[in-house]
């Protein structure tokens, strides 16, 4: 089996606290795996070492093969250029219109022409449901759904080889959720890519993955499909899923992680 991304013993120790305690994780080409947990207890460092924004104290993180410790400057870039990330909240940028946000990664990280980048940005918001009427668009003047759609469109805009959804569907209403949840599986199974997501939506984990890690204190404490999740006799599993506020997450173990 051909792995895009492998995490082996990764340790992250900050300000003296540790924040990931051995993680390790294997996502094969073209599959979905969503890492689940309560809020700080490490999703996101994780993800932002894999993109190389946190050095890890210890362990290897290799993408497509390449062992991030082992590259350059450049060939980290050119690395890092195969990547998609959907940003919680969509993070465009204020100050740019719809079709600039979309193509800011063909025009500036691969140099495209506008005028080329321009019709591949076309192509990607009409396949994530938007017209190209709204290309002079400002982030400021779409809904929340619509700004996710734009975000979408702009991480796929690259033909990347895997994507990173932070909370794609955070701060939106159910139908929208949905919609996006679709939309993410359409652009990842359509065109083969990739995807590590982190969610705290239980309707949007069983739509969008394939394989689901549940991180506990910096610890990866479960694996398994979606199917699984609701036959596990794990009890970190089974209180997370539920939603319960009885079980072995307590607010003593939750306040000791970040």
């Amino acid at each position: 089996m051909e792995f895009v991304i492998e995490v082996e013993d990764l340790r992250v120790i900050l300000g003296g606290a540790v924040i990931l305690n051995g993680i390790s994780l294997r996502i094969a080409k073209g599959e979905s795996y969503v890492i689940i947990g309560e809020s700080g207890t490490g999703k996101s460092v994780l993800v932002k070492c894999i993109l190389g924004l946190i050095k890890p104290t210890s362990g290897t993180i290799k993408i497509n093969g390449r062992d991030l410790n082992d590259l350059t400057q450049k060939e980290m870039l050119v690395t890092l250029l195969r990547c998609g990330v959907l940003f919680q909240g969509g993070a465009l940028f204020d100050s740019m219109n719809v079709i600039d946000n979309v193509t800011f990664g063909l025009v500036y990280g691969y140099g495209k022409p506008v005028k080329e980048a321009y019709k591949v940005a076309v192509e990607k918001l009409e396949s994530v449901g938007l017209s190209p009427k709204i290309a002079k668009v400002f982030p400021a003047e779409l809904s929340g759904g619509m700004r996710k759609r734009v975000a979408l469109a702009r991480a796929i805009a690259t033909n990347p080889d895997i994507i990173f959804f932070d909370e794609p569907t955070s701060g939106l209403d159910p139908i929208t959720s949905a919609v996006i949840s679709e939309l993410i599986v359409q652009c990842t199974k359509g065109m083969g890519i990739s995807a590590l997501s982190i969610t705290h939506d239980m309707k949007s984990l069983r739509h969008i993955s394939d394989v689901i890690g549940l991180l506990h204190q910096g610890k990866k404490i479960w694996e398994g499909t979606k199917e699984e999740i609701d036959s596990t006799d794990n009890p970190y599993v089974r209180q997370f899923v539920a939603g319960a506020t009885v079980g072995p997450f307590t607010h003593a173990t939750h306040a000791k992680t970040r």
